[in-house]
């Protein structure tokens, strides 16, 4: 940053001069490289909010009466039975809350002009394991996929938003590599 004061001119220095003729369409890369993590942590929000609703509330689906909130299950159940069952519960209900924060961590890093070198070649590994792994779900488990209720079509529309994902991260990579070398 230029040093001034009130009695001199300011005049830019040379990052002044770069930072304003940055491309546009840099942030527009940015944005829609992390577009994925935003529809995972709504994903993580969503379940997590299912969690409370299901596991603490005890609601279900219409016809259910087996459900009941959680403080009144525990007043019929041995000590062992509640602290193995909270236990449960509780671990599942970190795994939305982690995935929520760990999307939310991805999506502020990815944002940056420049991210941690080592950022998007393990975004680009970890969307290509989720590729790999639904494609080998859906050739050797189609009973599974049917069994979650899941159509043909929202499992297809997963796998490409996976795969441009996966393409998104490979452009950035490529995009920083550039900038780096020049």
């Amino acid at each position: 940053m230029p040093v001034y004061s009130r009695r001199e001119k300011w005049e830019p220095d040379e990052e002044d001069i770069a930072r304003a003729t940055r491309p546009v369409d840099d942030v527009v890369l940015r944005a829609l490289s992390v577009v994925p993590f935003i529809l995972v942590a709504a994903f993580g929000v969503i379940a997590l909010v299912g969690w409370v609703f299901v596991i603490v509330f005890g609601v279900a689906a219409p016809g259910n009466e087996n459900s009941e909130p959680i403080w009144r299950w525990v007043q019929e159940q041995s000590l062992a039975d509640v602290l193995t069952q909270l236990a449960l519960a509780v671990g599942i209900g970190l795994i939305p809350l982690a995935v929520m924060l760990v999307a939310g961590w991805a999506t502020i890093h990815g944002f940056r002009s420049d991210p941690h070198p080592l950022f998007w070649p393990l975004t680009q590994l970890f969307w290509g394991i989720v590729a790999i792994s639904l494609v080998v779900l859906d050739r050797a488990r189609q009973d599974v996929i049917v069994e979650l209720g899941v159509s043909r079509l929202d499992w297809w529309f997963a796998f490409l938003m996976v795969a441009a994902a996966m393409i998104l991260a490979g452009v950035r990579l490529r995009r920083l590599r550039r900038e780096r070398q020049s």
